[in-house]
Protein backbone atom coordinates (compact mmCIF):
# COMPACT_ATOMS: atom_id res chain seq x y z
CA UNK A 1 0.00 0.00 0.00
CA UNK A 2 2.17 2.37 -1.40
CA UNK A 3 1.44 5.78 -0.71
CA UNK A 4 1.81 6.93 -4.91
CA UNK A 5 -0.23 4.70 -5.33
CA UNK A 6 -3.13 6.15 -3.71
CA UNK A 7 -2.26 9.84 -3.07
CA UNK A 8 -4.07 12.52 -4.94
CA UNK A 9 -1.67 14.03 -8.01
CA UNK A 10 -3.45 17.05 -9.30
CA UNK A 11 -2.07 18.98 -6.69
CA UNK A 12 -3.99 22.75 -6.50
CA UNK A 13 -0.93 24.39 -4.54
CA UNK A 14 -0.84 28.31 -4.14
CA UNK A 15 1.89 31.33 -3.83
CA UNK A 16 2.82 32.71 -0.28
CA UNK A 17 2.11 36.13 -1.60
CA UNK A 18 -1.50 35.15 -2.81
CA UNK A 19 -4.17 36.64 -0.64
CA UNK A 20 -6.46 35.02 1.64
CA UNK A 21 -9.37 35.90 -0.62
CA UNK A 22 -7.68 33.82 -3.31
CA UNK A 23 -7.39 30.77 -1.10
CA UNK A 24 -10.88 31.30 0.16
CA UNK A 25 -12.01 31.06 -3.59
CA UNK A 26 -10.09 28.08 -4.27
CA UNK A 27 -12.01 26.11 -1.32
CA UNK A 28 -15.03 27.16 -2.23
CA UNK A 29 -14.40 26.00 -5.91
CA UNK A 30 -12.41 22.81 -5.54
CA UNK A 31 -13.00 19.32 -3.68
CA UNK A 32 -10.21 20.10 -1.56
CA UNK A 33 -9.06 19.72 2.34
CA UNK A 34 -5.79 21.58 1.78
CA UNK A 35 -3.30 23.82 -0.26
CA UNK A 36 0.40 23.82 -0.12
CA UNK A 37 2.17 26.47 -0.53
CA UNK A 38 4.79 26.99 -3.17
CA UNK A 39 7.79 29.19 -3.63
CA UNK A 40 10.28 29.26 -6.05
CA UNK A 41 9.24 25.17 -6.77
CA UNK A 42 9.66 24.33 -2.81
CA UNK A 43 6.92 24.02 -0.29
CA UNK A 44 7.12 26.12 2.38
CA UNK A 45 3.79 25.82 4.22
CA UNK A 46 0.05 24.28 3.91
CA UNK A 47 -3.06 26.60 4.02
CA UNK A 48 -6.85 24.54 4.96
CA UNK A 49 -9.79 25.95 5.26
CA UNK A 50 -9.18 26.07 8.85
CA UNK A 51 -6.71 28.24 8.71
CA UNK A 52 -8.64 30.79 6.41
CA UNK A 53 -11.31 30.50 9.43
CA UNK A 54 -9.50 31.05 12.35
CA UNK A 55 -7.77 33.98 10.09
CA UNK A 56 -11.41 35.63 9.95
CA UNK A 57 -12.26 38.60 11.89
CA UNK A 58 -14.94 36.81 14.71
CA UNK A 59 -18.95 36.95 14.36
CA UNK A 60 -19.12 39.92 16.11
CA UNK A 61 -16.84 42.59 14.25
CA UNK A 62 -18.74 45.61 13.13
CA UNK A 63 -16.82 45.37 9.94
CA UNK A 64 -19.45 45.21 6.48
CA UNK A 65 -18.78 42.47 4.18
CA UNK A 66 -16.82 44.90 1.56
CA UNK A 67 -14.89 45.64 4.73
CA UNK A 68 -13.80 41.78 5.40
CA UNK A 69 -13.49 41.21 2.00
CA UNK A 70 -10.88 44.14 1.13
CA UNK A 71 -8.76 42.65 4.79
CA UNK A 72 -9.14 38.97 2.90
CA UNK A 73 -7.33 40.74 -0.11
CA UNK A 74 -4.61 42.28 1.82
CA UNK A 75 -3.92 39.26 4.02
CA UNK A 76 -0.98 37.25 1.94
CA UNK A 77 -1.18 33.26 2.68
CA UNK A 78 2.46 33.38 3.68
CA UNK A 79 1.41 35.41 7.23
CA UNK A 80 -1.18 32.45 8.17
CA UNK A 81 0.09 29.48 6.69
CA UNK A 82 1.15 26.42 8.89
CA UNK A 83 4.71 25.89 8.77
CA UNK A 84 7.06 23.94 9.01
CA UNK A 85 5.75 21.32 6.57
CA UNK A 86 5.14 18.01 7.39
CA UNK A 87 5.71 16.11 4.25
CA UNK A 88 5.99 12.38 3.83
CA UNK A 89 7.83 10.58 0.60
CA UNK A 90 6.06 8.52 -2.21
CA UNK A 91 7.23 5.53 -1.33
CA UNK A 92 6.22 5.16 2.18
CA UNK A 93 3.06 3.27 2.80
CA UNK A 94 -0.12 4.40 3.61
CA UNK A 95 -0.11 3.14 7.23
CA UNK A 96 3.00 5.45 7.54
CA UNK A 97 0.77 8.29 6.45
CA UNK A 98 -1.86 7.17 8.69
CA UNK A 99 0.25 6.74 12.47
CA UNK A 100 1.57 10.59 10.90
CA UNK A 101 -1.79 12.46 10.63
CA UNK A 102 -2.83 11.02 13.89
CA UNK A 103 0.24 11.70 15.99
CA UNK A 104 0.26 15.20 14.04
CA UNK A 105 -3.62 15.82 14.49
CA UNK A 106 -3.56 16.63 10.65
CA UNK A 107 -5.88 15.64 7.82
CA UNK A 108 -3.58 15.47 5.07
CA UNK A 109 0.04 15.50 3.77
CA UNK A 110 1.77 17.22 1.25
CA UNK A 111 3.38 13.58 -1.05
CA UNK A 112 7.21 15.13 -1.95
CA UNK A 113 10.35 12.36 -3.65
CA UNK A 114 13.52 12.17 -3.10
CA UNK A 115 14.18 15.68 -4.20
CA UNK A 116 11.65 17.36 -2.30
CA UNK A 117 9.59 17.94 -4.93
CA UNK A 118 5.89 18.20 -4.48
CA UNK A 119 4.29 14.75 -6.19
CA UNK A 120 0.58 14.65 -4.84
CA UNK A 121 -0.77 14.92 -1.67
CA UNK A 122 -2.68 12.19 0.85
CA UNK A 123 -5.71 13.27 2.71
CA UNK A 124 -7.72 10.98 5.85
CA UNK A 125 -9.90 10.40 2.56
CA UNK A 126 -7.56 8.75 0.27
CA UNK A 127 -6.41 6.66 3.62
CA UNK A 128 -10.48 5.66 4.03
CA UNK A 129 -10.45 4.56 0.28
CA UNK A 130 -7.64 2.58 0.67
CA UNK A 131 -8.48 0.86 4.14
CA UNK A 132 -12.55 -0.32 1.91
CA UNK A 133 -10.21 -1.47 -0.69
CA UNK A 134 -7.83 -4.19 1.01
CA UNK A 135 -11.04 -5.04 3.47
CA UNK A 136 -13.07 -5.44 0.64
CA UNK A 137 -15.96 -4.34 2.81
CA UNK A 138 -17.83 -2.41 0.03
CA UNK A 139 -17.99 -5.94 -1.60
CA UNK A 140 -20.64 -7.34 1.10
CA UNK A 141 -18.73 -10.53 2.20
CA UNK A 142 -18.59 -11.97 5.61
CA UNK A 143 -16.53 -10.38 8.75
CA UNK A 144 -15.41 -12.68 11.58
CA UNK A 145 -13.89 -10.79 14.55
CA UNK A 146 -11.63 -13.28 17.53
CA UNK A 147 -9.80 -12.90 20.47
CA UNK A 148 -7.14 -16.02 19.69
CA UNK A 149 -3.97 -16.77 22.00
CA UNK A 150 -0.74 -15.60 19.86
CA UNK A 151 0.83 -18.85 19.35
CA UNK A 152 1.81 -20.23 15.52
CA UNK A 153 -0.56 -21.79 13.69
CA UNK A 154 -3.84 -20.50 15.18
CA UNK A 155 -4.69 -18.24 11.95
CA UNK A 156 -4.02 -21.03 9.79
CA UNK A 157 -6.16 -23.12 11.34
CA UNK A 158 -8.81 -21.01 11.23
CA UNK A 159 -8.28 -19.95 7.70
CA UNK A 160 -8.52 -23.36 6.56
CA UNK A 161 -12.15 -23.71 7.67
CA UNK A 162 -12.74 -20.67 5.58
CA UNK A 163 -11.72 -22.69 2.54
CA UNK A 164 -13.04 -25.45 3.83
CA UNK A 165 -16.67 -23.50 4.06
CA UNK A 166 -16.10 -22.55 0.39
CA UNK A 167 -15.22 -19.12 1.28
CA UNK A 168 -12.05 -16.63 0.25
CA UNK A 169 -10.08 -14.94 2.00
CA UNK A 170 -9.88 -10.77 1.21
CA UNK A 171 -8.19 -9.76 3.74
CA UNK A 172 -6.77 -10.51 7.62
CA UNK A 173 -6.02 -7.47 10.23
CA UNK A 174 -4.64 -8.23 13.72
CA UNK A 175 -3.88 -6.02 16.68
CA UNK A 176 -2.07 -6.19 19.93
CA UNK A 177 -3.43 -3.08 21.08
CA UNK A 178 -5.92 -2.77 24.62
CA UNK A 179 -5.51 -6.94 25.00
CA UNK A 180 -3.66 -8.83 27.40
CA UNK A 181 -0.65 -10.14 26.93
CA UNK A 182 -0.21 -13.48 25.16
CA UNK A 183 -3.44 -12.67 22.69
CA UNK A 184 -4.42 -10.86 19.75
CA UNK A 185 -7.47 -9.51 18.10
CA UNK A 186 -8.14 -10.82 14.71
CA UNK A 187 -10.35 -9.76 11.95
CA UNK A 188 -11.50 -11.79 8.78
CA UNK A 189 -12.99 -10.86 5.71
CA UNK A 190 -14.47 -13.44 3.26
CA UNK A 191 -15.86 -14.40 0.17
CA UNK A 192 -18.71 -16.67 -1.30
CA UNK A 193 -19.60 -18.37 1.78
CA UNK A 194 -22.57 -19.63 1.45
CA UNK A 195 -25.90 -18.90 3.31
CA UNK A 196 -26.33 -22.78 4.35
CA UNK A 197 -22.30 -23.13 5.46
CA UNK A 198 -22.32 -20.00 7.52
CA UNK A 199 -24.21 -21.23 10.76
CA UNK A 200 -21.49 -24.20 10.58
CA UNK A 201 -18.74 -22.36 9.86
CA UNK A 202 -19.57 -20.23 12.69
CA UNK A 203 -19.96 -23.16 15.36
CA UNK A 204 -16.95 -24.64 14.25
CA UNK A 205 -15.05 -20.99 15.15
CA UNK A 206 -16.70 -21.01 18.44
CA UNK A 207 -14.71 -24.27 19.42
CA UNK A 208 -11.49 -22.62 17.66
CA UNK A 209 -11.74 -19.45 19.28
CA UNK A 210 -12.88 -16.64 21.48
CA UNK A 211 -14.98 -15.34 18.48
CA UNK A 212 -16.56 -11.67 18.98
CA UNK A 213 -18.07 -10.45 15.99
CA UNK A 214 -19.50 -12.02 12.94
CA UNK A 215 -21.67 -10.65 9.99
CA UNK A 216 -23.02 -11.61 6.80
CA UNK A 217 -23.36 -7.93 4.84
CA UNK A 218 -24.64 -10.01 1.87
CA UNK A 219 -27.97 -10.57 4.18
CA UNK A 220 -27.43 -7.76 6.40
CA UNK A 221 -26.95 -10.42 9.21
CA UNK A 222 -25.08 -9.53 12.50
CA UNK A 223 -24.69 -10.90 15.61
CA UNK A 224 -22.28 -10.10 19.06
CA UNK A 225 -20.60 -12.98 21.34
Amino acid sequence: MLIKDWMSKSVVTIDPKDSMNDAAKLFRTRVISMLPVINSGKITGVITDGDIKKAMPSDATTLDQYEIRSLMDSVEIGSIMSRPVITIDWDQTIDEAAGLMLGNGISGLPVVDHEEKLRGVITKSDIFRCFVSFTGVANKGQIFSFKLQDRPGTIKLLTDMVRGSGGRLCSIMTSYDDIEEGFRKVVFHTFDIDPEKFDSLVERFLQAGELNYVADLSRNFRKLY
